[in-house]
């Protein structure tokens, strides 16, 4: 039972945050697309998860001498000794053979983007810390492809609204990941690792208010092109939440400000489930 709490703890089962806002921006695409089916919406759940926990293994393979001198990730099952490198590279081989399988079940469009530009951005993220100065922009270019990838699997191809929206997903990530990134600021900089909370120091939160500002700017764009009108009151709620998180992140709360961002894309993808997918109820 040890063994098995240890591979929970590898892909976070016990800490799903990521695996939502890997979700939602996935369900937009989907939900914006004009072929919803129950079957696009199981693959993409399922790949949502699955994508989320291979990412979070290879991330400790390649992490590991870092995150034992991480307080926040010292306890992780590969950094503590609960896993052996052995038996989290042969689970990762596993989970990836589960990420193709499903990948399997799309179409052309979808197995071409996902192997030539997803998979190799899963691979090399954690070593942008290391790289470049704003890791977080790598992240949301890589995060938000579910976005893109979704759309690609209900309709075959990649509208240029589309990839508007996903460019305003990277913005939204940036922001929410730079409040994730000042919980660990004094770690990372003790052990060298590259941060936007770093690089952008007493303006992080400031850069992190321009950040969300311009993702739902880009939001209010796609719904006045699709003529969405509840997405003008979502958008009270939107900047209610950035307001919100900038004082959590005041008062020194960054972990509540970073996890609050799941509301932000579970109320984006119901008003885009009710907007453009009435015709499901007809």
């Amino acid at each position: 039972m040890n063994k098995v709490i240890a591979y929970l703890n590898l892909i976070r089962f016990f800490n799903p945050i990521g695996f939502w806002l890997l979700l939602w921006p996935g369900l937009w695409g989907l939900f914006l697309s004009g072929n919803m089916d129950i079957s696009y919406f199981t693959i993409i759940v399922l790949g949502s998860f699955l994508t989320r926990s291979l990412g979070c293994a290879i991330n400790d393979i390649i992490d590991i001498k870092y995150d034992r001198k991480v307080n926040r990730t010292k306890s992780r099952p590969l950094a503590n000794g609960d896993l052996t490198l052995k038996e989290a590279l042969v689970f990762t081989f596993i989970l990836a053979s589960a990420c193709l399988y499903l990948l399997s079940l799309t179409n052309l469009q979808t197995i071409y983007l996902v192997l030539t530009v997803a998979v190799p951005m899963i691979i090399i993220y954690p070593l942008m810390k290391r790289v470049i100065a704003v890791p977080q922009l790598f992240l949301g270019t890589t995060f938000g492809l579910s976005l893109p990838i979704s759309f690609s699997i209900a309709e075959g191809y990649i509208s240029l609204e589309i990839i508007f929206l996903y460019i305003g997903c990277i913005f939204w990530i940036l922001a929410y990941d730079s409040y994730y990134a000042l919980c660990d600021i004094e770690d990372d900089q003790k052990i060298h690792i590259n941060s936007s909370a770093i690089f952008f120091g007493p303006d992080i939160q400031k850069v992190v208010m321009l950040f969300y500002s311009i993702f739902v700017l880009i939001v209010m764009l796609v719904a006045i092109e699709n003529n969405f009108k509840l997405m003008f009151i979502g958008a009270l709620f939107l900047l209610y939440q950035g307001y919100f998180q900038n004082q959590l992140s005041q008062e020194g709360r960054n972990l509540e400000a970073f996890k609050s961002n799941s509301h932000v894309g579970l109320v984006i993808a119901i008003i885009l489930f009710m907007e453009n997918q009435s015709g499901l109820y007809s």
